[in-house]
């Protein structure tokens, strides 16, 4: 093996001695770019015939239309639900073949969600779907997902439970109705109070200090500061509902719910059992295209510059090993510089491909006794390899480097040839 690896190393040697100036850069194919079209999700409709396919009318700011197709290989930028009122964008390929018809049909090899307009709303709700403030009735209908506490589906009485309710819209009636998008079932049947008052209260400010309480590993303390500099302390336990999976961090903007009924001491800052939390959705910039060996997307506006913090990982959430270069990419960051093309470090990177199914180890990764693994380590090498030819240009002022390494390959005294043999002597070329 290693006679190969000299090889492909004396390859790019002979590169080197090359005049700098004819080096050229692998050209991109046609097609491996991506465009995006957002648009409030007006209808959401399931395919027929048992197809793992969804189709979701979107209308721009410019009265547009198109029919966004979502399919088990859709990859969701963010945890978000796609409901009717979302703003949705969906990024396509840009060579992909399209019938001709109008809305436009495309299917989504990505999409990102916002649910900006949606309220939400804690309390105990009695036998009349009524809030114990009495602000709020709720009209169910087979459109409204109910879940419990864990994630699952629920289909119990509703009546005189604790519940959180997502919704968008309500009427201007005492109480208001509405007809909920999301419920989720945080108690048993309890039976309510007569003071009309509600069962929780809430506190909404910006995270500032966040404290791992030393009398459980399963409990933090995040520290709130609201808008008027008021302050207030929230413990956060694995029985705490959180709306979305956005990190709680110093920064973030938190509103956290409380049992209101509870006896406290008049203390400041006044301090909390947290059984909801919600947390305001970081605002990210997105990219979604084809990255060259430079890391360059295709329409050539953004360059990446991958950094320690920078998260990359497949589809399916497998950690991915090595350099992203040339693949279709997800790529999350906050700022960039104002330079053409433009670089910046992301905060993460999702390779728009899955992990081909390898088993994972506990760290995520796959186990290095597995064949997958080193199939896996071949492709990356072969990537990096690709990478130093097409960047060789660059690479003359470390010649002895390279020489000094593949001589010390040649002269090796060890069984790698004798390995080549057993391993791949026997191998012979199919004919094309």
């Amino acid at each position: 093996m290693k006679r190969i690896i000299t090889l492909m190393l004396a390859v790019i040697m002979i590169s080197l001695s090359a005049t700098p100036s004819f080096a050229t850069e692998k050209s991109i194919d046609e097609g491996t770019g991506f465009n995006s079209f957002t648009g409030t999700a007006k209808e959401i409709v399931k395919a027929d015939g048992g197809l793992d396919r969804t189709y979701v009318l979107l209308e721009n700011e410019e009265g547009m239309e198109a029919n966004l197709v979502i399919t088990k290989d859709t990859y969701f930028i963010n945890d978000e639900e796609i409901i009717k009122g979302s703003e949705v964008t969906g990024y396509y390929k840009a060579g992909d073949m399209m019938i001709m018809i109008y809305p436009p049909q495309y299917e989504a090899v990505a999409v990102l969600v916002t649910n900006r307009k949606q309220n939400i709303k804690v309390d105990l709700f009695d036998e009349n779907l009524i809030s114990a403030d009495n602000t709020l009735k709720l009209n169910v209908d087979k459109n409204t997902k109910i879940f419990s506490k864990d994630g699952k589906e629920y289909k119990g009485d509703l009546a005189n439970r604790k519940l959180v309710v997502f919704y968008q819209v309500s009427t201007r009636s005492i109480p208001a109705h509405t007809n909920p998008d999301k419920i989720v079932v945080l108690s048993d049947p309890i039976v309510p109070d007569e003071d009309k008052n509600s069962y929780y209260g809430s506190f909404t400010g910006t995270v500032t200090k966040i404290t791992n309480l030393k009398d459980s590993k399963d409990k933090k303390q995040i520290t709130l500061r609201d808008e008027e500099g008021i302050e207030a302390l929230f413990t956060i336990s694995k029985s705490t509902y959180q709306t979305n999976n956005e990190e709680i961090k110093v920064g973030s903007v938190v509103t956290a719910y409380y049992d209101a009924k509870v006896f406290r001491i008049l203390i400041y800052p006044a301090q909390y059992e947290a059984e909801v939390v919600d947390v305001e959705k970081t605002k990210h910039n997105i990219k979604v295209d084809y990255f060259d060996n430079k890391l360059t997307s295709a329409d050539g506006s953004l360059t990446l510059k991958i950094g320690k913090k920078t998260e990359i990982i497949y589809k399916d959430g497998v950690k991915y090993n090595g350099k992203p270069v040339k693949s279709n990419l997800i790529v999350i960051y906050d700022r960039a510089t104002k330079s053409i093309p433009a670089q910046t470090e992301p905060l993460k990177i999702i390779v728009l491909e899955d992990s081909k199914g390898k088993p994972k180890d506990k760290d995520n990764q796959v186990g290095e006794n597995d064949s997958k693994y080193w199939k896996d380590k071949l492709d990356e090498w072969m990537k990096l390899t690709d990478e130093l030819i097409d960047n060789r240009d660059k690479l003359s002022d470390y010649k002895e480097d390279i020489y000094k390494y593949v001589w010390k390959l040649v002269i090796r005294p060890d069984n790698s040839w004798k390995m080549w043999n057993k391993g791949f002597g026997n191998y012979k070329p199919r004919n094309k």
